[in-house]
């Protein structure tokens, strides 16, 4: 008994031992956990082309992005200088193969002809000829075979935006319909009169105003009269004229007999906080609502506008996520790209805890452009002016301003003439 016992627990440490062996094997071929570096590269990007991010190509990004900066010389690892030169260098690389890696899974890819024609754009409309074009080929350490990476990475950024913003969904009449019930009330439009008025702290002065005006009520009168008799530094000099008057725009007293008093009619003087009023209700515009008919267009572009805005941060997401897990950086050049980056900041006692950064470090490369529809991935700044001072930068920031004056905001907020999305900046 003892013997058959003693079996199945050996049999039971073998198989034990050879799941641990498959399981091993499954997360090899699989690609999971932290792959080792190849000698001589500084990162590699799982299922990406190209993979490997050579020395080589560290070396030269590093020069580039000391240029783009103003560096005239990199500087030796142990100036403070360095890491963020590095840092920039790395990113930049990093976005590259991600871009590249996103397109390739999604099979977009341009001609040789396609970039060539691309770069002759690049070098016409930025550079205005071949003689600027070179110099800048020089100063910011960039070869021509580079040059066309990065146009080509241009191209391959602008299709796979259009790809994934092409995924929105048409909207319907009834969508449209529905949000303009919830909005209504953005639509409406109040009652708003045009009021003449004199202010006179004392009552008399405004009688004998209201009697020079029953006699001629004439602009040019009112002009005479106003400066004459009112001591308000506003209207005194404009025929006392306040125009689009609407409710809470005036003192409660003098609002009420204002909203209340009939088109034409003198009404004073009236008492007030800064003085007594004589006023006389020149024009009524009624309150109205803007139909849906006349909002459909501009409800339909905030409707399409807003699920972008859902795709491309759901794409950015996924996009971050997923190209960070296969990146994997040697310990020299480790950023918060690398999958294998462990923040080095410890938090203070009692501080809520660091969070890790973006998946992108600052620098010459930014991922997404500042637009009201967050900008898919864009690929490494294409081209900046090492020469200039201070030296040109990329500026595309790395997240979406606030919704300034004119463009459409949230739910509830009215839709203004034109809610199409910015266009992708150039770089």
């Amino acid at each position: 008994m003892s013997q058959r016992k003693d079996r199945r627990v050996v049999v039971a440490l073998v198989l034990a031992a050879l799941l641990v062996v498959l399981l091993v094997g499954v997360a090899i071929a699989q690609g999971i956990g932290n792959p080792s570096v190849p000698s001589g590269d500084v990162a590699v990007v799982e299922e990406a082309p190209d993979s490997e991010i050579t020395q080589e190509e560290f070396d030269s990004g590093l020069a580039q992005s000391a240029a783009l900066q103003g560096v005239t010389k990199v500087p030796p690892p142990s100036d403070p200088q360095y890491a963020t030169l590095r840092d920039s260098a790395m990113s930049d690389l990093l976005l590259g193969r991600w871009v590249r890696g996103e397109a390739s899974e999604r099979g977009i890819s341009f001609s040789e002809s396609e970039v060539s024609t691309g770069l002759d754009g690049v070098i016409k409309q930025d550079f205005g000829g071949q003689k600027e074009f070179e110099k800048f080929l020089k100063e910011a350490h960039f070869t021509l075979e580079q040059a066309r990476e990065r146009v080509e990475l241009r191209l391959l950024s602008d299709e796979l935006q259009k790809r994934v913003l092409d995924q929105v969904a048409g909207v319907s009449d009834s969508e449209i319909e529905d949000y303009y019930n919830a909005n209504v009330a953005s639509y409406k439009q109040p009652e708003a009169r045009d009021v003449r008025q004199i202010v006179n702290k004392d009552p008399a002065k405004l009688e004998q105003a209201k009697a020079l005006l029953e006699e001629d009520d004439s602009p040019a009168s009112w002009k005479k009269v106003a400066a004459r008799f009112s001591t308000e530094e506003v209207t005194k000099d404009v025929g006392g004229l306040r125009e689009g008057l609407t409710e809470g725009q005036t003192e409660p007293a003098i609002e009420e007999q204002i909203f209340s008093a009939p088109k034409g009619a003198f009404v004073g003087p009236v008492e007030g906080q800064a003085g007594f009023f004589l006023f006389r209700v020149e024009k009524i515009t009624p309150a109205e609502t803007t139909p849906v008919a006349e909002l459909s267009e501009q409800i339909q572009q905030q409707l399409t506008q807003g699920r972008q805005q859902q795709i491309a941060q759901d794409f950015q997401q996924d996009f971050l996520e997923k190209w960070r897990s296969r990146t994997f950086c040697a310990d020299d050049y480790l950023i918060d790209s690398c999958d294998n980056f462990t923040p080095t900041l410890q938090p203070t006692p009692g501080a809520p805890p660091v969070l890790p950064a973006p998946a992108v470090s600052p620098g010459q490369a930014t991922v997404f452009a500042g637009q009201p529809i967050p900008a898919l991935p864009q690929g490494p700044c294409a081209f900046a002016d090492p020469s200039l001072d201070p030296p040109e930068v990329c500026d595309w920031p790395t997240a979406a301003p606030a919704t300034p004056p004119g463009v459409i905001g949230p739910p509830g907020a009215p839709v203004p003439e034109g809610g199409a999305p910015a266009p992708t900046p150039t770089p």
